[in-house]
């Protein structure tokens, strides 16, 4: 995944990814978003989340190991909350890192 097509932010165990407005922009309306689950282990460069929407379709890749935490599953039945601007809308997963 293109380092500036997501934003990372730092929490007391884990790491919480999401989209940049730039990448919103480049996508459009989102009409679907896959997921991965809770407690999936996930190395660096492995599929982490498929977005589609009207403009493209998009894969991206974990950034680092680790464990998937959380998923924002308000994204499964409503996937149009990424083109929300607030970064408390338009998370994707929360990642806790493993440092090995």
């Amino acid at each position: 995944m293109a380092e500036d097509w997501y934003w990372q932010e730092e929490k007391a165990d884990s790491v919480r990814l999401g989209i940049t407005t730039a990448t919103q922009e480049e996508l459009g309306d989102v009409a679907y978003v896959e997921l991965p689950k809770v407690d999936t282990k996930i190395a660096a460069g492995e599929f982490l989340v498929s977005i589609e929407a009207t403009k493209a379709v998009l894969d991206f890749d974990s950034p680092f190991n680790g464990i998937i935490t959380k998923i924002n599953a308000q994204l499964i039945d409503q996937p149009a909350n990424l083109n929300k601007a607030k970064h408390a809308d338009n998370w994707l997963v929360e990642i806790q890192k493993d440092n090995d």
